[in-house]
């Protein structure tokens, strides 16, 4: 996320971008943060679910549809 978006070695530490930008529900440029996991909205799918790039995701950046279900949304 931090070749996306910047930011300092606090954002090696996915829980940290909680505290990126300000509060916001999920749409499309969101940081979308996970316990241990961090990615970007780009889209959302057919079936409603929002597409999320994000690196590290089974040893690779990928972007696929996800649930976002208990997650924290931030924008810039």
């Amino acid at each position: 996320m931090r070749t996306q978006l910047g930011g300092g070695p606090e954002y090696n530490l996915a829980a940290n971008w909680r505290r990126y930008g300000r509060s916001s529900g999920p749409q499309v440029g969101a940081v979308v943060v996970w316990p241990h996991h961090v990615g970007i909205i780009t889209g959302r799918s057919s079936s409603g679910q929002w597409i999320v790039k994000s690196g590290n995701d089974g040893n690779a950046v990928r972007e696929r549809a996800r649930s976002v279900a208990g997650a924290v949304f931030r924008v810039g």
